[in-house]
């Protein structure tokens, strides 16, 4: 399998996944995790690690993605000395609810939220769903320019 193919078969099925459970945190976990993962498909075989940084430099929304996968399974990601991949911790991703009457909550809902999201507590990153469909629109262009470059 190549990236272009993890892409279609892999990213983008889970993407809508989440997409269709906007306000869970399991489904934007593995969102996060499963997108994060195409670095190593793009990388082959050369080193992911290489790859990986310089993906975080040119895509904010991939640096948040790698963030969010890495907490998700290490329980605690980032480090504090560092100002581009600050500390996470897994408990700080939450599920916001929809801001309708009955099932919004005060200080956390959206004000005529029909659906509600997912965000990182005490940060200023958009919701995790725009930020993963924005990480993979990232990695598309990656892949393009990876069937480009073998092309020639």
């Amino acid at each position: 399998m190549d990236a272009a193919v993890y892409m279609a078969e892999m990213v983008e099925p889970t993407i809508e996944e989440f997409a269709r459970n906007s306000a869970s945190r399991r489904h934007a976990f593995i969102a996060c995790l499963v997108t994060f993962h195409c670095v190593d498909y793009l990388a082959h075989p050369r080193n992911a690690r290489n790859v990986r940084e310089q993906f975080r430099k040119e895509s904010a929304d991939f640096a948040v993605v790698d963030r969010v996968a890495h907490a998700f399974k290490h329980v605690e990601s980032g480090d504090e000395r560092s100002p581009d991949n600050p500390p996470l911790m897994a408990r700080a991703v939450f599920g916001r609810p929809p801001g309708r009457c009955g099932v919004g909550q005060a200080g956390i809902s959206r004000v005529a939220d029909p659906d509600g999201g997912v965000e990182i507590w005490g940060e200023n990153t958009p919701d995790l769903l725009y930020v993963v469909k924005k990480a993979a629109e990232y990695l598309r262009g990656k892949c393009v320019a990876m069937a480009d470059d073998e092309r020639e």
